[in-house]
């Protein structure tokens, strides 16, 4: 059996095609609307491993930066790791991320990734340690209003993508203590694959919220700004009278609202990091931007 390393070939159609083709069949996920609406850019690359024009293995890279206490460092994302069924034990996912680190590390500040607990013990091999995340949340009572009046984005309606294009490209970080400074092109992914009902937009001030009610809680995925407005306006225009908890899948520097935190369930979820990165931060990765 012939193997092949290949990456950059997101224009090559067959090996994208057949990269989407394990993606589905792994996570249930696919990249090609990503990639026909041109939201696929050149900081999301996929290192890959192949037998003929099918893509048998992959770990895919992201390029950021983050913000952490008002300092920017660079940072690497490593997701969709993943091999094919009949090409497991064959050593293929070790063999991509030796690559990938050997590529990498030495131009990056943090490389960090995401993985389930069926992995939790693989990536520590490779000098990743694992770091607890914290959420933030509120119960205080929210007195509803009407100052942003949202309407839904539609994601089938290129103005509307243009519209989300447009504020995540030129969007403000939310937090100076931990935010991901320009992962737009994961945000874009995720409100095309996961979060596509629940995109809302504010013509006149020029915001989009990602939320969703479920049951008492209102829990807010994302507020995309591309300059500063008042984050309590803002939870008071999507709260109903049922809610008792708005929680938030992103950090907040925000001083009138009552906040706690909590640490965040690890099973699916569990982040891990090697480089210039304090374990003493109770922060949490932004949901838009995990790869």
């Amino acid at each position: 059996m012939k193997t092949e390393m290949v990456y950059n070939y997101k224009e090559n159609e067959a090996l994208r095609k057949s990269f989407n083709e394990l993606s589905q069949d792994t996570f249930g996920i696919n990249f090609e609307e990503w990639y026909q609406k041109k939201l696929w850019n050149d900081k999301y690359e996929c290192y890959s491993i192949k037998v003929g024009e099918k893509i048998v293995s992959n770990a895919s890279v992201n390029k950021f930066q983050f913000i952490i206490n008002g300092e920017k460092k660079s940072a690497l994302q490593i997701g969709t790791v993943m091999t094919r069924e009949a090409y497991k034990g064959m050593g293929m996912a070790k063999q991509i991320m030796n690559f990938v680190l050997e590529k990498f590390e030495n131009e990056y500040d943090i490389i960090y990734l995401f993985a389930n607990n069926s992995v939790r013990e693989f990536y520590p091999k490779f000098g990743f340690e694992k770091i607890k995340q914290f959420q933030i949340y509120s119960t205080e009572k929210f007195e509803t209003n009407t100052r942003f009046k949202f309407r839904k984005l539609d994601m089938d309606n290129l103005d509307d993508v243009s519209i989300l294009k447009d504020l995540g490209i030129n969007r403000i970080c939310n937090s100076s203590k931990f935010d991901v400074i320009n992962g737009y092109e994961v945000m874009f992914w995720y409100c095309l694959n996961v979060f596509r009902d629940n995109i809302y937009y504010d013509e006149s001030e020029k915001v989009i919220v990602i939320y969703a009610i479920n049951r008492h809680v209102l829990n807010i995925r994302d507020i995309v700004l591309t300059e500063q407005k008042n984050y309590r306006e803002i939870v008071e225009s999507l709260v109903t009278d049922e809610v008792k908890e708005v929680s938030f899948d992103f950090n907040m520097d925000v001083n009138n609202i009552e906040l706690k935190e909590r640490v965040v369930d690890e099973d699916d979820n569990i982040l891990f990091i090697k480089g210039k990165y304090s374990k003493e931060l109770k922060i949490i990765h932004p949901m838009t931007s995990h790869a």
